[in-house]
């Protein structure tokens, strides 16, 4: 629920998205995406402590990959294997696989 409040308030004050805009956004992205509980905290971020609630959804998700613009979450670049790229180096990875 935390992540989901962070993008609606970043889709808001970032992108100037109007409610009804975020909401359909948030709709659509309720539909290929799973919720996870985290079951532990990780505090590995400092400049940032907010931001550790993605690394505890990653670890928590066994995910391979964050993908994100944020600097605290790029500057940790991996944690315990879980790659941290922008979208474009992501969408590489991505492009290099489909080979």
């Amino acid at each position: 629920m935390e992540i989901q409040e962070e993008l609606e308030r970043k889709l808001k004050s970032k992108f100037g998205l109007d409610d009804q805009e975020v909401s359909q956004i948030l709709f659509d992205f309720s539909l290929f995406t799973l919720p996870v509980e985290p079951s532990c905290k990780i505090t590995i971020i400092d400049d940032d402590p907010d931001d550790n609630k993605f690394v505890e959804c990653a670890v928590a998700s066994k995910a391979t990959h964050v993908v994100s613009g944020d600097k605290h979450l790029l500057n940790l670049k991996e944690y315990m294997g879980i790659q941290i790229k922008k979208a474009a180096e992501f969408l590489a990875i991505l492009e290099q696989n489909k080979l």
